[in-house]
């Protein structure tokens, strides 16, 4: 509780007002639906014509078509520009921690899996590679988005967000880039919408197609926004796509710290605004880790299971948890997608980014039939 002391019209009177400070919400309404949402996953992915998506990619749609259920039917105008997740107050924070907090340490549990040997096998390329990837993708996005007129922040929110890791990157770059809370709203719909429809693709492919695992690993690591969405598009391939797919994922994660550095130089250097400088005292925006700490939480789970420390069924426990964990995160990423924010700068960025991913996609092709 909060006092606060209000003073009346009358003189010498004062009246002593209780304001009751607000709960913050439950994550338990949001979870459940999640939670709900992977359950049901796991039981279609036994059955015919579903198995090929696996439970992962079934729950992100089954999040998804929830979402768009309540968006139209329960809480229609809810929608507020920048907010990431509308699919009410309710259900807000539950669908928030599935995406975040759950998808971590569901990641970090499937390192259990990873052979550091693989690792040191691809050695440099990796690196290399995400590099090249993410450079290809954001200067397609640049210059598409210059050519079509895109304001500079949402079309470099957007070319981020398809070169590294999606609406993480979007999010830590927007104050780098001074992207307004409409433009982050569009640029992370455009990407969230792409990268589920590329999840659905990668499946129907290895559906359909005689794909090698290491190959189907490799491309969908490289070219996926979200790591959520390589984690569910990797499952679909088997053990050894999923492994290979994630670590060649985290190799473009750990290069968000140098490309927010590179954008805040390059933003500074060519676009200065005609804005009135800093104040004196005024906080530049903070940079994220260089590694973040789930990728070496991942590594380091890696490396225990390298060593044979770990007997089988600890392996096979903690990597069923692990599957678990990313299917409720994968809900959760579903429960945040809405079609409403490809309105307006939605539309412009859904076209850059199209693009950008495309670009991505055979450029990796490329590169990677090379090294192969």
């Amino acid at each position: 509780m909060r006092l606060r002391v209000v003073r009346d019209a009358a003189p010498r009177r004062t009246l002593l007002r209780v304001t009751p400070r607000r709960r913050p919400p439950s994550i338990l309404p949001g979870l459940l639906v999640a939670v709900s949402c992977a359950a049901l996953a796991y039981a279609l992915a036994q059955l015919p014509g579903f198995a090929m998506f696996g439970p992962l990619v079934l729950a992100l749609v089954l999040a998804a078509l929830w979402r768009g259920a309540w968006s139209t039917r329960v809480q229609p105008g809810r929608f507020e520009a920048g907010a990431r997740f509308d699919a009410g107050a309710r259900f807000e924070a539950g669908a928030e921690f599935a995406a975040g907090p759950l998808l971590k340490l569901g990641i970090v549990a499937l390192g259990v899996r990873l052979d550091l040997r693989a690792v040191i096998e691809l050695g440099p390329w990796l690196l290399l590679g995400g590099a090249l990837g993410a450079l290809v993708a954001f200067g397609v996005a640049e210059q598409l988005g210059r050519a079509l007129a895109v304001p500079p922040s949402l079309r470099r929110a957007t070319g981020v967000g398809t070169a590294i890791c999606g609406a993480s990157a979007i999010a830590a770059a927007a104050p780098v880039l001074g992207a307004a809370p409409a433009q982050v709203s569009a640029a992370i719909g455009s990407i969230s919408l792409l990268g589920s429809l590329g999840v659905l693709g990668f499946a129907v492919w290895d559906a359909f197609a005689d794909v090698a695992a290491a190959s189907f690993g490799v491309l969908a690591g490289a070219t996926l926004q979200e790591v959520g969405q390589v984690v569910a598009a990797g499952s679909v391939g088997g053990h050894e796509a999923a492994d290979v797919a994630l670590l060649v994922k985290l190799s473009r994660v750990v290069l968000l710290a140098p490309a927010l550095v590179a954008l805040g130089w390059w933003s500074r250097r060519f676009e200065r605004r005609s804005a009135a400088p800093a104040r004196a005292g005024e906080r530049k925006p903070a940079l994220p880790w260089p590694v973040p700490p789930f990728v070496l939480g991942f590594l380091a789970l890696g490396a225990v299971a390298t060593t044979g420390w770990l007997d089988v069924r600890a392996v096979g426990a903690i990597s069923s948890l692990g599957t678990v964990l990313t299917a409720a995160a994968m809900a959760g990423i579903g429960m945040g997608l809405d079609l409403r924010t490809l309105r307006g700068p939605g539309r412009q960025a859904l076209v850059v980014g199209a693009v950008a991913f495309m670009a991505l996609l055979f450029t990796m092709t490329g590169y990677y039939a090379l090294v192969s």
